[in-house]
């Protein structure tokens, strides 16, 4: 009779936690599922920002291949203020981004009788959501459309051209800081030539 008892005690307390892991995991999982749609926003929120950045200011385009200084000065103080409203406390992070976006934008103006216009990306699937902890690992497909204004060099006419290309792996790295999701890191294709710079950062 003792041993009967002693198995329905462990029965029990079997079924009390398996009850308990499910409720938990059901948690979590409603958390996350919660948490996709702030972190889709803040993806595309980021992908704004640097879609912004890595063209000039309309009134700064020109076919002369370089900008003022001041203008220069300009455009790093704002990228600088924007990328920590957005990003984590991370001195190294912001630096990382900061360069990486700059990069970018001077490859974009720095031809002579050529400037980028626009640029506009847009997220076509998120393929996936990789949780750690209090971070995120988002892997997306993504189409940008890149336009361009340049002088024909037989004829000297100012002419535009469009190029859009097409990412299946483009990436962001997203951490909940006191209930709200920051960026860490990312690595987005802007072109053949764009730069990698995934050795550079790691997720902490």
């Amino acid at each position: 009779m003792n041993f009967l008892k002693k198995i329905n005690k462990g029965l029990i307390l079997s079924v009390l936690v398996v009850a308990l892991l499910v409720i938990y995991l059901t948690s979590i999982d409603k958390q996350r599922n919660e948490d996709k749609i702030l972190i889709k926003t803040m993806c595309e929120e980021f992908i704004e920002l640097t879609d912004k950045y890595v063209v000039l200011p309309e009134d700064m385009q020109s076919f002369a291949g370089e900008i003022s200084k001041e203008n220069e000065e300009k455009i790093q103080k704002q990228l600088k203020e924007e990328l920590e409203n957005k990003m984590v406390k991370n001195d190294e992070a912001v630096k990382i981004q900061y360069q990486y976006i700059l990069d970018e934008l001077k490859d974009g103006y720095s031809t002579k009788n050529q400037v980028k216009t626009k640029n506009k990306r847009t997220i076509t699937k998120i393929s996936n959501y990789e949780f750690d902890g209090n971070q995120v690992r988002v892997t997306l497909q993504t189409s940008t459309e890149i336009h361009y204004k340049y002088i024909e060099e037989d004829t000297g006419e100012e002419k535009e051209k469009q190029n859009t290309i097409s990412s299946t792996d483009d990436e962001i790295i997203l951490q909940k800081v006191d209930g709200q999701w920051k960026i860490i890191y990312s690595n987005m294709k802007f072109g053949d030539n764009s730069i990698n710079y995934v050795d550079s950062m790691m997720m902490y």
